[in-house]
């Protein structure tokens, strides 16, 4: 077993196709296909079903190839050992956002990232909470950011802002002449949230008022924008994050209604593997994310004393 072996093991599992991972390590398709054969009669076991298109790890093979990447990120730390802290910030950099951070806090965060280290090569995939956490203890990314505060074995979570729940209301709907909302007004009926598996459709239902009939149009979005426009278009409300406010623009300010008593919200948290050999990097990242928050603009009068909307 070499450690380039373990290399194209990995390159493997995360293309799903010999050709593909054969161009990414610089191998004919052929000469890959024999190494990772030779792995395979080494261990005694079959660590592809090259029955299923994409190419997928086996049962035995998925462990396999988390082993092997923790394996080459040891390598890589006595790498960095040698160069210096410096080095980390050169290079590939794997963050995993959730879609409802992803277009409000990135725009900001990216040039700000580039401008600070041009040497680090970040690649961002958006995904859900689970799929992050599972990516991280994998090792197929580095660092995610995510809304809920879970606890997982192995991961280590950073805590980076806490920002608050403000409610969208059409100019049709009875709760708009109110100038601020009671969670337990907000009725689910007419609250338009997005669809199953995104933490902050939960967080909505633990706010608007429990037990009443389901809406008569009932529509699954993944996407903040969308419900947006379904309250325009159709009426009702939705709630948004404050980080997503300052895409709004001045005009849609005038729908928006601040929760009283404040405190509907959630937390922020940066998420890293412990002791990853890109924690650093991950920390500092984190800390550029805080930075960019802080700087938002919001709609004048919705901030309250403590961060909280």
């Amino acid at each position: 077993m070499t450690l380039e072996q373990l290399r194209y093991l990995v390159a493997l599992a995360e293309e799903g196709s010999f050709t593909r991972a054969a161009e990414r390590v610089y191998l004919t398709q052929p000469a890959l296909s024999v190494q990772v054969r030779r792995l395979e009669e080494e261990l005694g076991v079959r660590l592809f079903d090259r029955a299923k298109r994409p190419l997928e790890p086996t049962e035995v093979g998925r462990a396999v190839v988390a082993q092997a990447r923790r394996v080459l990120e040891e390598v890589e730390k006595i790498r960095a050992l040698a160069e210096g802290q410096a080095a980390l910030f050169e290079g590939p950099f794997r963050l995993g956002v959730i879609p409802t951070l992803a277009p409000y806090l990135l725009p900001r965060l990216l040039p700000r990232l580039a401008e600070r280290w041009p040497g680090l090569e970040l690649s961002v995939r958006e995904e859900l909470t689970p799929g992050i956490l599972q990516a991280l203890l994998e090792g197929r990314l580095d660092g995610g950011l995510i809304g809920t505060p879970e606890r997982l074995p192995g991961l280590e979570f950073t805590p980076l802002f806490e920002e608050g729940f403000v409610a969208y209301v059409a100019p049709g709907h009875p709760l708009y002449a109110q100038p601020a909302l009671h969670p337990l007004e907000i009725p689910l009926e007419d609250t338009w949230v997005l669809s199953e598996g995104h933490c902050f459709r939960e967080q909505i239902l633990a706010v608007c008022r429990p037990g009443l009939p389901r809406r008569r149009v009932e529509f699954q979005s993944g996407d903040l924008e969308t419900l947006v426009h379904l309250v325009e278009e159709v009426g009702g409300l939705t709630l948004l994050p404050e980080v997503a406010l300052w895409t709004l623009g001045e005009a849609r300010w005038t729908r928006l209604r601040p929760l009283a008593p404040p405190g509907a919200g959630r937390t922020v948290y940066l998420v890293c593997r412990e002791g990853a050999l890109r924690r650093p990097v991950a920390q500092a990242l984190g800390e550029e994310a805080r930075r960019v928050f802080q700087g938002l603009e919001r709609p004048p009068g919705l901030v309250c004393e403590g961060g909280l909307l």
